[in-house]
Parts: C-alpha cells; structure tokens; sequence
C-alpha cells in the first residue's frame, strides 16, 4: 500500500516516514504496541514507513530513583535492579544478527511467552525458546558470561538525553517529535489500527503546542 506524501512530516527529508518504538521486554504496553506498529508497517509497506525498534529499560528508571548516577548495564545479570537484562542482551544479539526484522520477531516470540504464558525473562529458557521461535541461528545469550548491552545502552541513553523519555513504549517521529502512550489492547481491526495511528501521528506532529496529553477514565 503506498501513502501520499502529504499525509506525514517528512521531517528527514528521505521519503519515508521514519519511527523510532521504544520498549522494554517486561512492558505489556509494549507488547501490544509492537503488535500494533507492525501491523501499520505490514499495511504501509516498506517503501513509506521505516520502523527502528529501540530499547528502553524500566529498571534503569526505578534504578535512578534509588541511586542517581546507576548505570544498570554496566552491572553483572543477577545484581540488584538487573531483572530482564538477559531479554535485552538476547535482544541486542538478535539486531546484530538480523537487524530489526530479527530484533522484532525475538520480541514477539518472547513477548508471547513472557505475557500470555507468565514466563521470566531473566531465565535462560524461555530466552532460548524466543531464539529458537524467532527462527535466529546459533545460540542465545545465557548469562553465563559477559553480557552484551551496548545497544541497551546507547537506546536508553539517546532516549533519556534527546527525547527526554522517561517510559514505554515511547514513539519518535522523525527523530523529532516523542509520543509516549499506553495501550491496553492492540485493534484487531487493521482499519482501527490505522486510525489510531493517524491521530496519534498528527497529535505528535501537527500540534506542538501541546506539551503534554493524558486521557482521564472514570473510576470502575
């Protein structure tokens, strides 16, 4: 499906447009966003939309709050506020194997066993069970030695020094404009889907004069 080019800022001036997802593994609002950005980037197609899927990590975030300063990923898997830096290691394996096809195909499959089937994300296992779904080659990371978090890293730092993220799931349009929201359950309706994604895209895009939005719900 193509799209008209007025229908979007093209802000990097490459003809696509451009969106960075930030995420955390342990998110369930991330999940379901990710299920959601893929299905408007299965509709669009690659020659209109360009998805980067960036890591963003919660426990760094609690982290800060305790200790100002704590860098998690320059801590060992199994210290104090490190819960789900394997996911992000395995993640980050993944990205360099297959870019972010691969990254996003580990995340689905860890996703599904994380959220629907309660499964950690700090256990080998399950880690090794996405890999294998994921249809990735080789082995995933265990844990057993060094864990490889740059990618972590540099995704939560830019987030944190550039967009001023403080959760997930964050979207970034055109590397300019930042949009954090929950969602509680993806459409199923890809007509749904894409209108949603319309308002949240002109939201973030087409009004800067609103600096913050928050839907308030009535108590249940």
């Amino acid at each position: 499906m193509t799209q008209s080019q007025e229908s979007f800022s093209d802000l990097n001036d490459n003809g696509l447009l451009d969106l960075d997802v930030y995420f955390d593994f342990t998110c369930p609002y991330s999940f379901e966003a990710a299920h959601w950005v893929k299905d408007i980037n299965d509709l669009m197609g690659s020659d209109v939309m360009a998805v980067r899927w960036r890591f963003f990590s919660l426990a760094q975030v609690n982290a800060e709050k305790e200790n100002p300063g704590v860098k998690i990923w320059d801590q060992s898997s199994g210290g104090a506020n490190t819960d789900g830096l394997l996911a992000f290691a395995a993640g980050g394996a993944a990205y360099e194997q297959g870019g972010e096809d691969a990254l996003l195909k580990f995340f689905m499959a860890l996703g599904r066993l994380y959220h629907v089937e309660n499964l950690s994300t700090s256990d080998p296992g399950p880690i090794a069970q996405a890999w294998k779904d994921a249809g990735l080659s080789g082995q995933a990371p265990d844990g057993s030695g060094q864990l490889n978090l740059q990618k972590l890293k540099e995704d939560h730092t830019e987030a944190v020094e550039k967009y001023n993220a403080f959760g997930v799931p964050t979207l970034v349009f055109e590397e300019h404009r930042a949009f954090w929201f929950r969602l509680k359950e993806h459409p199923a309706d890809i007509t749904d889907s894409l209108e949603l994604f319309q308002h949240i895209q002109r939201l973030a895009m087409g009004f800067p004069s609103v600096e913050s939005y928050k839907k308030v719900l009535p108590e249940e």
